[in-house]
């Protein structure tokens, strides 16, 4: 019989594992539908999500109502009056365009557009943040751990110290002070305005708890037999490092990024609910429900607007439940590397 190697032993542990398979298969459509709905929505439809149609809400003042479900909108943008200055039907000459999931609110904007666009964002968030704190906890983690000394006691204590301090009150003070430096930082709708400076200050924020990690693992694998027998036959430091250290760390890392894509997913949605998070132009699902809050049946106003709740709601549970499955499936294939079961 052949040998299994430990990656294709985990990976036939995963595929048995039928909840972390149903995980991946969420995970994916959640991609393919992020990535590239908006953009296909858009070319079907007819319209982007940031177009205002002023006939996609209705009535007036705390009273105003977006159109509900699979609504034929007025594709005009402007509104037509009668002699005593109230607001009428478009003619019906006009031409319509479909809203699937009805108005955003007042400004009259494609909810399912929407949708797609900041499912599309909230994930550039959580993954560009995770891989700009890998970035940052690498290097630091790499040096502290392995080397030691006063270089591992000076980080030591520094990362103790930050986060002694709340995450969330620092990421606030953060982003009013120091985004604005970052937030034209921008490329087409890609990558839209504002998701720089929240991948750059969360995934700052947050390189803590994987240096920590690194740190710990290094310190306990640099006195292992295979690394004093690489020392001996005059590998450097950092052959040692990358041959035979980090492949060591790779899956606790996978472990740790999968729950920390949901978890930069989730401090995006409270930033949003602050009010400090991503700018309002750019759809992200932790804006869109920030903007719809309330009680799960009116939202913000007295008119019933249960799906501007139900919508990015439901994107966000698959996302952040299929992720943290997915951890955990990972954890149960990697780790055990000597356990055939």
């Amino acid at each position: 019989m052949d040998a299994v190697g430990p990656w294709r032993f985990a990976w036939r542990r995963i595929r048995r594992d039928r909840w972390t398979v149903a995980a991946l298969i969420a995970l994916g459509v959640v991609l393919v539908v992020s990535l590239c709905g908006g953009a296909i929505a858009t070319r079907i439809i007819g319209h982007s999500g940031g177009k205002p149609f002023p006939y996609g809400a209705t009535g007036t003042g705390m009273y105003i109502k977006p159109v509900g479900l699979w609504s034929h909108v007025a594709d005009t943008t402007q509104t037509y009056g009668d002699a005593y200055g109230n607001i009428v039907p478009a003619p019906k000459a006009t031409p319509t365009t479909l809203f699937v999931l009805g108005g955003d609110g007042s400004l009259g904007r494609d909810e399912l557009i929407r949708f797609l666009d900041g499912g599309r964002t909230s994930l550039e968030v959580g993954l560009g943040a995770m891989l700009f704190a890998l970035l940052i906890a690498i290097p630091l983690g790499a040096v502290a751990g392995y080397f030691g000394g006063i270089v591992d006691a000076a980080i030591a204590r520094w990362t103790d110290t930050v986060m002694a301090f709340p995450m969330l009150l620092f990421l606030v003070f953060a982003t009013v002070k120091l985004s604005h430096y970052l937030v034209g930082i921008h490329y087409s709708w890609v990558v839209p305005k504002g998701v720089v400076s929240e991948i750059i200050l969360i995934g700052a924020f947050t390189s803590f708890y994987p240096l920590r990690l690194i740190r710990s693992q290094l310190m306990t694998l640099r006195s292992s037999e295979f690394v004093e027998a690489a020392q001996m036959v005059g590998a450097t430091d950092t052959r040692i490092l990358r041959k035979h250290l980090f492949p060591h760390l790779v899956p606790t890392l996978l472990v740790w990024g999968a729950i920390a894509v949901a978890t930069d997913i989730l401090l995006e949605v409270s930033l949003s609910f602050i009010g400090v998070g991503i700018d309002n132009a750019t759809p992200t699902w932790g804006q869109m429900l920030s903007t719809a809050w309330g009680t799960l049946y009116t939202g913000r106003s007295t008119v019933p607007t249960i799906w501007l709740t139900l919508v990015p709601t439901f994107g966000l549970v698959v996302t952040v439940a299929a992720l943290n499955q997915l951890s955990e499936g990972i954890r149960n294939a990697l780790e055990p590397w000597g356990v055939r079961r």
